[in-house]
């Protein structure tokens, strides 16, 4: 398929999980126009009354529900908002990174959230088989988070599940805000998908036992079964569609006047213009990067898009942020992380050009080098430098 653009921002076709409607606009923008008419305090009231259902009997339990959480802007406003606005006594579940993974940044945001007073329950898979398996997602899918992301995801329901906690509360939902349609759910609120995400791809294994050797190993990464998930009661909902000044920038704000730290680095070399996005560890950088090459967007196209649906800004500014954004990865990033999965700098470019998009990108030399302009496409003088 040619190279489309959202219409209204500058999500391209190549999303995964991704759809545009007969207007050629995707679906977190329809989803962004229609929340401009919605009565947000009538979502909220509805918000407040599923979740009365769903705690029925369990109101005097130590906690209410669990909140999934890494210490950074988005998971501390969350926590504050569940705790403060919704009146509720969430447990915070952390599935922490291994430790020669996460910034100090990253534990001292943790830290922080322990501090503002709430009960938080860190886990962590075992570092060596951590380490084994981000090596194998990047050579096998150029995609290492789906073994950090399994595990992150799975380790949320299966603390629901020990402790008998009937309600597992995230932030948007990624179907309607975000296009990963393969998470949509019953209605806005409905959670149960997250496992049919595009990096989870419905919680198989396969690969994981290939690596780990034997089945005992895997057991932080096993994401519950949903039918015993919903005979324990078991309901995951998003709280992002009744938060209307759900942002980067407002939950930067309002976590940072709660004593969230910073990443010092510069955006050109992070791709994030506020230095408080995944700030827990720093190859979430270099994955970025990854799925620039890949998918022919990133970090710098997502914080357009949200910015351009607000009304921030228009799709042109958006286009130069993406521009501007999406590549941006420092060198001091790849090499630490070739340290850490043991591999060379020249097997990491082989590797990215191996699931570098063919039609996007220039793959001749050591670092791709792109065919396309955001918003635009595949251009005349493009094609000739293809060609």
């Amino acid at each position: 398929m040619p190279l489309e653009y959202c219409r209204v921002c500058v999500t391209p076709n190549t999303r995964p999980n991704g759809r545009f409607n007969d207007d050629g606009v995707c679906l977190p923008c329809e989803f962004s126009k229609r929340s401009l008419s919605c009565n947000y305090l009538e979502r909220f009231v509805e918000l407040r009354q599923r979740i009365a259902r769903q705690l029925v009997g369990h109101r005097t339990a130590r906690w209410h529900c669990i909140v999934g959480v890494s210490g950074g802007k988005d998971s501390t406003r969350q926590a504050l908002w569940v705790r403060d606005k919704l009146q509720l006594t969430p447990l915070l579940v952390s599935v922490a990174y291994p430790p020669r993974q996460v910034t100090q940044v990253g534990v001292a945001n943790l830290s922080n959230l322990m501090a503002l007073g709430f009960d938080t329950l860190v886990i962590g898979p075992a570092p060596r088989l951590s380490r084994e398996l981000v090596r194998e997602a990047f050579f096998r899918f150029g995609n290492w988070c789906k073994a950090t992301e399994m595990a992150l995801f799975s380790g949320v329901q299966q603390v629901a599940l020990d402790k008998r906690i009937r309600l597992v509360l995230w932030g948007e939902n990624p179907a309607l805000q975000v296009g990963d349609t393969g998470m949509l759910g019953s209605d806005i609120w409905d959670g149960s998908q997250l496992v049919n995400s595009n990096t989870l791809a419905g919680g198989d294994l396969g690969w994981f036992h290939e690596v780990a050797g034997r089945e005992s190993r895997l057991a932080p990464y096993r994401f519950p079964d949903a039918n015993k998930l919903q005979k324990a009661g078991v309901r995951t909902m998003f709280l992002g569609p009744a938060w209307k000044d759900w942002s980067a920038e407002v939950n930067s704000a309002v976590a940072l006047l709660h004593g969230l730290s910073q990443r010092s680095d510069t955006p050109g070399n992070t791709g994030d213009p506020q230095g408080t996005s995944m700030v827990d560890e720093d190859w979430t950088i270099v994955n970025n990067l990854l799925k620039f090459y890949k998918l022919g967007f990133s970090r710098g196209t997502e914080h357009a898009n949200a910015l351009i649906r607000s009304g921030s800004i228009t799709r042109e500014e958006g286009i130069a942020i993406a521009e501007m954004l999406d590549e941006a990865c420092s060198d001091e990033y790849i090499m630490s992380f070739c340290r850490y999965i043991r591999c060379s700098e020249t097997d990491f470019w082989d590797c990215v050009r191996r699931f570098a998009h063919p039609e996007l990108f220039d793959c001749s030399g050591t670092r791709p080098r792109k065919r396309f302009r955001v918003g635009v496409g595949i251009t005349g003088a493009t094609r000739e430098i293809a060609a």
